[in-house]
């Protein structure tokens, strides 16, 4: 697999462990005109601390903030990939997203629904699978850039990838995020397929 979805690291971090399964997109300067599109179904979580600022996290989140993806010299590490599950448009009001589970604070998420209000704002239910091992690629110069895709010059295996939920936590989770954003449960009401 090669194509990757830039996200910053704190995210990543918990999408690792299962405390939070949704990635919020807009968009990046790249895409301002037609903002984010939700192209692939399965991608590789691209680590970046682009934009990623602790005075956008929750306090027990800003604590473990570090500034930097890459280890000098050594590259990035690729250590994730992701299963878009469901396709969610925001809901109207960001009350429903605050008390949702995830590592933003108040600030970010209004941010996010202020910044550009004529781009739709997608919620992408995503079931995160560990990469064994993680593969260590070197960062280049077509990887800079505010912009959500990333198409590596390596192909990164995923064969031995495996979910950092079980099917039925995930499950759970799942259901839980879709009652909170006001979309019913499992039904998956309002959902949209992420395109292939």
């Amino acid at each position: 697999m090669n194509i990757a979805l830039k996200e910053w690291s704190i995210v990543i971090r918990a999408l690792d462990r299962g405390t939070q399964i949704f990635l919020l997109r807009k968009g990046g300067i790249v895409e301002a005109r037609r903002g984010f599109e939700p192209r692939y179904r399965e991608f590789l979580l691209f680590p970046t601390t682009e934009h990623q600022h602790a005075r956008f996290l929750k306090p027990e989140w800003a604590e473990e903030f570090t500034g930097t993806a890459a280890e000098p010299g050594k590259g990035l590490s690729i250590s994730h990939m992701a299963r878009v599950t469901d396709v969610l448009h925001a809901p109207p009001s960001p009350d429903a997203l605050l008390n949702a589970p995830h590592v933003w604070n108040e600030d970010f998420i209004h941010q996010r629904y202020n910044y550009r209000p004529d781009l739709p704002l997608y919620v992408l239910v995503t079931r995160v699978l560990r990469l064994d091992p993680p593969h260590l690629i070197p960062l280049r110069a077509s990887y800079a850039g505010c912009k959500s895709w990333v198409h590596l010059t390596e192909e990164i295996p995923v064969d031995a990838a495996h979910p950092v939920l079980d099917d039925a936590a995930f499950a759970r989770e799942r259901s839980e995020l879709l009652r909170q954003l006001g979309l019913g449960s499992n039904r998956g009401e309002g959902r949209e397929q992420a395109a292939e």
